[in-house]
């Protein structure tokens, strides 16, 4: 009697054992940054800042100097790389946009939003019967600097309300802006005059030419 009472209760925690390892593996990603954010030596500089209103031309000034030959190489806060993004998307997506957030870490960055989901161009999926008009959308992944002129930014994270959005998703978006075949990356031109790029911590550093990195 006391070995079939307690079959019931092994099944249970086989069943949820099973169910642990495959939310650990489809989350391996998420849970190994979290594992690196909680063991990580803290650095002197937070990495992370909120967009500021007139934020966006004092950096791009800052950037002309680098352009102009006054400066070998410059640094942008998290905030100041918010505020432009902030200011990009005024322009490409005028009034959809707004609290944007970057949290910059080593060779990666993250990007949280609060987007009005109704101007999303393309079908959210089974998601999209729980989104509201208005949520937070958070994205990231590494920067990778490849030729005088062109970076890109490959996502590897993208969730709303917490959520992950499905892949196919987030393809349709990148193919609808950007036109590009490999869907998970988002490629972006820089000046010509950029050397180089670096992401981490205390900010993203762009070099001119003859930069010393």
């Amino acid at each position: 009697m006391r070995g079939c009472l307690s079959l019931p209760f092994r099944l249970a925690a086989l069943v949820l054992l099973v169910l642990l390892g495959y939310v650990a593996w489809s989350y391996r990603d998420e849970i190994r940054r979290k594992v690196h954010e909680w063991t990580a030596e803290s650095g002197p500089a937070s990495g992370r800042g909120m967009a500021v209103r007139g934020g966006a031309a004092p950096a791009a000034r800052r950037i002309d100097d680098l352009l102009g030959s006054r400066a070998d190489s410059v640094v942008l806060s998290a905030a100041e790389v918010a505020s432009l993004l902030d200011s990009l998307a005024s322009v490409v997506a005028p009034g959809a946009v707004d609290s944007v957030e970057v949290t910059l870490d080593q060779d990666d960055l993250s990007v949280r939003a609060r987007v009005d989901t109704r101007a999303v161009p393309v079908s959210l999926g089974a998601i999209g019967s729980v989104v509201r008009d208005h949520e937070f959308v958070d994205a990231g992944g590494r920067i990778m600097f490849r030729q005088a002129g062109r970076a890109e930014w490959r996502l590897e994270r993208v969730r709303v309300r917490g959520l992950p959005l499905p892949g196919e998703v987030v393809q349709r978006l990148i193919r609808r802006f950007t036109g590009t075949a490999e869907s998970s990356v988002i490629g972006f031109s820089l000046p010509p005059t950029v050397s180089g790029l670096r992401v981490s911590p205390s900010g993203v550093t762009l070099y001119g030419r003859g930069a010393a990195r």
